[in-house]
C-alpha cells in the first residue's frame, strides 16, 4: 500500500482521542473515516490526514448520533 507523501509519522497516534471519541468507539466507523480522509487526500493533493480532513468525512448515523461526537473550532 502506497503512503501519502505529505503525512507525518504518528499524526494519528497524536490524535488517539479524538479518533476514540468522534466514531463513539465504534471500529467501522473510525476505519471508513481514515479511509475516507486517506482518499480525499489523494484526490485534493494534500497527502496527508488531518483533524480538519477527518472530520468531514460523513460517519454512519450510529456514530454521529452517538451524543460525544466533537465539533471542529476553526
Amino acid at each position: 500500500m502506497p503512503c501519502l507523501r505529505d503525512h507525518a509519522a504518528g499524526t494519528l497516534t497524536a490524535l488517539d482521542r479524538y479518533l476514540h471519541e468522534r466514531p463513539g468507539g465504534m471500529s467501522g466507523a473510525l476505519s471508513h473515516a481514515i479511509r475516507g480522509a486517506a482518499i480525499d487526500a489523494v484526490l485534493s493533493g494534500t497527502e496527508k490526514i488531518t483533524k480538519e480532513s477527518l472530520a468531514v468525512v460523513p460517519l454512519d448515523c450510529a456514530s454521529e448520533t452517538h451524543g460525544t461526537a466533537p465539533q471542529i473550532v476553526r
